[in-house]
This record gives structure tokens, sequence and C-alpha cells, in this order.
């Protein structure tokens, strides 16, 4: 039996596939939005209409304007909660519209 014919971790073979399809990018910035409804909690999800990301910068818009504010003046503060997630940093900036 020859070593490419032995049983693999899936792990693996998924890393390979994902890289494959070119669509790791893409897998990341649902990560991230999902990841941010977490973070963020009931109160923000709230107020929350959208939230996208576009290259490494996560956009949220906010319907309050008290809440955008006072999320604004903390986004580094959620950008360091939020790619703690992760151990990584996905997420350079955080923009709240």
């Amino acid at each position: 039996m020859s070593s490419s014919d032995r049983p693999r971790p899936l792990g693996d073979i998924l890393r390979e596939v994902i890289d494959d399809l070119g669509v790791q990018t893409e897998i990341d910035e649902a990560r991230v939005i999902e990841t941010w409804a977490v973070v963020a909690g009931a109160k923000i999800n709230e107020v929350t209409e959208s939230a996208w990301m576009d290259g490494s910068t996560l956009y949220v818009k906010i319907t309050s304007a008290a809440w955008r504010q006072e999320l604004h003046m903390n986004r580094r503060k959620w950008r360091e909660r939020l790619n703690g997630e992760f151990d990584s940093e996905i997420v350079d900036e955080i923009v709240f519209r």
C-alpha cells in the first residue's frame, strides 16, 4: 500500500479541496459575519441591519445613531475581540454605518 492510498485526516482533505476551489476568502468572510453576531450579542443585533465584508474590512449597518457612535468609538476593542475568536488577524478594520 503506497502512502497515497492510506487514509488521510478529513481536515487535510477539506483544506485541499478549499484550496483547489479557491474559496477560502469566502469561507473566512462568512465566518466573520457569523462570529460578529455572536460577539456583538442580542442588544447590538437588535440594531444591526446587515453586516458584510469587503477585503479585510467588516462593515456593520446600524439603525441607531447612538449605538453607531458608541460602537465606532470602541471599534478597536471590537476588532480585537472578533480576531481573538479566530486567533488570527482576519479583520483589519470595522466600519459602522
